[in-house]
């Protein structure tokens, strides 16, 4: 629709600029401005006021063009693409992120190493193993922990002193 078809239907429609302004809401200047214009637009929110006192003709649709529909494809698709990229990062960085181990010291208080790439604990609290996962895996380690702890115990009673019952 173009400008000079708004005048038209105005004119039909018996009114002045300043009554159609009056009776829409909007300035009389703003009715004038969509009338020298050589396309309307209906989706204004001026003209949308207008409508609502003047029957306005129904937009003709056209079909869209071919390649607008192309590039609305390529759009979308760089968008995906670009969406994927920044998912693809942001786990890049979460597999590196270091956050603080935590774990119970011999003191008592929290581990401030930082934890290995991925892991949640440090090099020295568990972030470097990954433990034993079959049986006999397992009856290894208990059969090495017991050895280190029975030859922790002769090296600690090999170094004190025999101690004398006191009287």
């Amino acid at each position: 629709m173009t400008g000079e078809e708004l005048a038209e239907i105005r004119l039909a429609a018996g009114l002045t600029q300043a009554n159609l302004a009056q009776r829409a809401g909007i300035g009389r200047h703003a009715v004038s401005d969509w009338e020298n214009k050589p396309r309307v637009d209906r989706y204004s929110w001026a003209v949308q006021r207008m409508g609502k006192v003047l029957t306005l003709p129904e937009p003709e649709r056209s079909p869209r063009p071919s390649w607008q529909e192309q590039a609305d494809a390529q759009a979308e698709a760089a968008f995906i693409a670009q969406v994927a990229r920044i998912k693809a990062r942001a786990e890049a960085i979460a597999a590196k992120r270091r956050v603080p181990c935590g774990a119970k010291t011999r003191k008592g208080t929290p581990c401030r190493c930082k934890s290995e790439p991925g892991k949640r604990r440090c090099k020295f609290h568990g972030g470097m193993s990954t433990g034993a996962r079959t049986p006999e895996g397992i009856e290894r380690i208990r059969e090495a922990q017991r050895k280190r702890w029975a030859r922790w115990r002769t090296e600690k009673n090999r170094t004190q002193p025999p101690t004398t019952p006191c009287i």
